[in-house]
């Protein structure tokens, strides 16, 4: 009898070799052949069978994963192969396991990369959350101003907080940053000139760069100076009757260290005159006072604003500890302006969002912002977080524990944007198993009901515990406890 035939099924991180046995040389006939073709249950036998996965996935999305299984296995048939039903079954199975890994769903952030981008950005606080499902679970008062009756602006309560915490005289709250640019590029310098130093036209997460959103726009960019040095004076020549607005953006994810010097916000407004904007892009959205964690941190809305800035803008999700937003705060002529342009109807956000950062933005007009969960994992002390992996340690069952896991020190990092340099003493363990590498346990942790994401350091699988929750111990020491036994 001929050797059996072997054929990868399923993708990515659920690969698995199947096992095909041929029939015998000489023996495949049209009718062996039709037999096995005839063997594949029918869709809605299968579909029957795999109910949970249907219910998770949507029937159409689970009909088309079932289909393609089975052209897959008609073409093994073509070949020669003779899959088994429970081949089929199997690998149907697999399939729509892997593909309920493509839904939004809860993961372990182990990788100590506090705002994180792809795994969500600030975590948001479980009490807002809860408080959400109770409040917006019905209908609410999203263009209803409830004291006097009438129709109402969206936002409204949120863009107040945000000016009395930025000492502005008004906000406007659009769906991400690089909305927040965009429109008041268009808003003020379509048509005409914007002067940018030439070390600070950056690129922003997903390709985004300042001079295609400038060009987007409609604003003509004006470069100045060099990557690592652009004197006031440059810009002061650059200055012209087209010329619309100073563009300043902060450098929130990369640092210019060395032979580098620009000019300060203060010194920039100096140059301004009627008809002439100093636009600030924060980026990382900070509200704390200076100094809160260090002298080096980032610097808040209000001081920027302070400085002479006519417009800052920020998102949401970074170090203000919320969702996905732009927020723009300054002038309130230049606000309002930006809020009767046409692109507002299409940047705008929804209820959900404007609930989620008023309720982030009471805390910080209450002084409680400490109590958000991205503030809770930033001032987390090393001596807690060095219990949490002891707390770990003792969870895991497994008695070769001692050998394969290891508590180490660490460094997290801020991430998303903010604080490049800057790093924090964390703890975590580092894990090996015999025959396996680093990065198969890396991929063999995100395979878990619960994906645990950490990340390789010295060729070691590492788990770095500053970034996980304390209700999410037990889940990964039981992680642990099956990749060390080597199941599923």
């Amino acid at each position: 009898m001929a050797p059996a035939v072997f054929k990868t099924v399923g993708c990515n991180l659920l690969q698995r070799q199947v096992r095909f046995l041929p029939l015998p040389h000489g023996c495949v006939s049209m009718e062996k052949t039709g037999n096995l073709y005839r063997s594949i249950p029918q869709v809605e036998t299968l579909l029957a069978e795999a109910a949970e996965h249907v219910a998770e996935l949507g029937r159409p999305a689970a009909v088309s994963v079932i289909r393609e299984a089975i052209d897959s296995f008609r073409a093994v048939i073509r070949d020669g192969g003779a899959p088994s039903r429970e081949d089929i079954r199997a690998d149907i199975g697999r399939r729509l396991a892997l593909k309920r890994r493509e839904k939004l769903q809860r993961v372990i952030n182990a990788t100590g990369v506090i705002i994180h981008t792809n795994l969500g950005r600030a975590p948001v606080a479980r009490e807002i959350l809860e408080k959400l499902a109770s409040e917006l679970g019905g209908y609410c008062n999203l263009e209803l101003f409830l004291p006097e009756r009438r129709r109402g602006r969206r936002g409204g309560y949120a863009e107040e907080l945000l000016c009395g915490l930025a000492g502005a005289e008004d906000a406007l709250i659009v769906n991400n940053n690089a909305s927040s640019v965009f429109l008041i590029l268009n808003e003020f310098g379509a048509g005409r000139e914007v002067v940018v130093s030439r070390g600070e036209l950056i690129q922003i997460g997903g390709g985004f760069r300042i001079p295609d959103i400038m060009e987007q726009s409609g604003a003509r960019l004006v470069e100045v100076g060099t990557t690592n040095i652009t004197e006031l004076d440059d810009y002061r020549r650059a200055i012209g009757e087209r010329t619309a607005m100073l563009f300043s953006a902060h450098r929130s994810n990369f640092a210019l260290e060395g032979f580098a010097s620009s000019p300060s916000l203060r010194e920039l407004a100096a140059l301004k005159r009627d008809g002439l904007l100093l636009v600030r892009d924060l980026g990382s959205g900070n509200l704390l006072r200076d100094g809160y964690a260090g002298d080096d941190f980032e610097p808040t809305v209000a001081f920027e604003l302070s400085q002479g800035a006519d417009l800052v803008c920020f998102s949401g999700d970074k170090l203000l500890g919320a969702c996905q937003a732009g927020i723009i705060v300054g002038r309130k002529d230049l606000v309002s302006a930006l809020r009767k342009n046409p692109l507002m109807r299409m940047l705008r956000v929804d209820k959900i969002t404007y609930f989620i950062l008023q309720e982030t933005l009471l805390r910080y007009a209450n002084g409680v912002a400490g109590s958000l969960a991205l503030w809770g994992i930033i001032g987390r002390e090393v001596r807690e977080i060095e219990r949490a992996a002891a707390r770990l340690l003792r969870a895991v069952k497994n008695p070769e524990k001692r050998d394969r896991v290891n508590r180490v020190a660490l460094r997290s990092a801020y991430g998303g944007g903010s604080l490049p340099t800057r790093e924090i003493a964390s703890a975590g363990v580092c894990i090996d198993v015999p025959g396996m590498s680093a990065a198969e346990l890396y991929s063999r942790f995100i395979d878990e009901e619960v994906p645990v994401v950490g990340y390789i350091l010295d060729d070691r699988y590492t788990l770095d515990l500053r970034t996980v929750f304390p209700d999410d111990i037990a889940v990964l020491a039981a992680s642990i406890d099956r990749v060390l036994a080597g199941g599923d």
